[in-house]
């Protein structure tokens, strides 16, 4: 690190030509050849330590500066110090609120399994899919939580730990990897019904259907705003009083969300969503 003394003034160098230059570089007129132009041995230490001791000073400053200096505040919503994983996400429009435990988490429904065109790519916690291994995919579950996955239709049962997140599909509770659906007596068939039980549950705990909410039931986007409010009014007057309209920039372009609700719990949602999607067949739930 330099010290200060490399800070003092270098003495001038005329010029051969005497045309006023320093170092031999053309326009840097500082050197003339009257008296007033020269200073004397005295001049020159005053000169010297008042720029060593404004050196000094702006050295402090910025010192003072940095140890005043606040901490970043984490983002907004409380989710500053929560695991990647553990944080609300969007896919396709819809949002998803990773739970924080899995202590008794009860579900029944459709499970799927993806293979080869995911073999070797990272999952959504880190890991490499390894589709010769016992894991899954779940959307809320915490990772690495581990579950028993059994097949509705001939009994079958196995152990599995989430290390990714989906299935994205409709109606679908679970992927499997391929080692998973095949202790199911699945993979051949592509889609069972199972029931899912968190490993070590205790009684009285939470299930999927019964988490809380606010959701809403998402019934139509328009880049229209004017189309958005009319399905507002109709949906309203349908006994749906609570429904609203969520705008949001998506690729450089605002769209205007309908959402008919509230309801108090999934299992609420999942009903209104049934009924709603005779009329509205692309209708899905989203969380709070």
């Amino acid at each position: 690190m330099p010290s200060l003394r490399d800070f003092s003034p270098r003495p001038l160098r005329r010029s051969p030509s005497g045309s006023g230059t320093a170092e031999g570089r053309p326009g840097c007129a500082l050197w003339d050849d009257s008296p007033r132009a020269a200073l004397s041995p005295g001049l020159w230490g005053v000169f010297r330590a008042r720029a060593l001791a404004l050196l000094v000073l702006g050295l402090v400053a910025v010192a003072l500066v940095g140890c005043g200096a606040k901490s970043p505040s984490p983002p907004p919503g409380g989710w500053g110090k929560a695991p990647a994983t553990q944080r609300p996400y969007t896919v396709k429009g819809k949002t998803y609120h990773p739970i924080p435990s899995a202590d008794g988490y009860t579900e029944e429904g459709v499970a799927s399994w993806y293979g080869k065109d995911f073999h070797g790519k990272p999952t959504s916690c880190g890991e490499i899919y390894d589709m010769h291994k016992l894991t899954a995919a779940h959307k809320i579950l915490p990772m690495h939580t581990t579950l028993k996955v059994t097949n509705l239709e001939n009994g079958r049962s196995v152990t599995v730990r989430v290390n990714d997140r989906g299935p994205f599909v409709s109606g679908r509770v679970i992927d499997m990897s391929f080692a998973g659906a095949k202790a199911l007596d699945m993979h051949n068939k592509g889609t069972t019904r199972v029931r899912l039980e968190s490993v070590g549950s205790i009684p009285g705990a939470t299930s999927a259907q019964d988490l809380p909410g606010p959701f809403y039931v998402q019934i139509g986007a328009f880049v229209n705003e004017r189309n958005a409010q009319r399905l507002l009014t109709v949906i309203k007057r349908a006994g749906y009083a609570q429904s609203r309209i969520h705008s949001k920039d998506v690729g450089g372009e605002r769209f205007f969300r309908v959402h008919a609700g509230t309801f108090a719990t999934l299992a609420e949602a999942e009903r209104a969503r049934a009924r709603l999607s005779g009329e509205y067949r692309d209708a899905f739930v989203i969380g709070e």
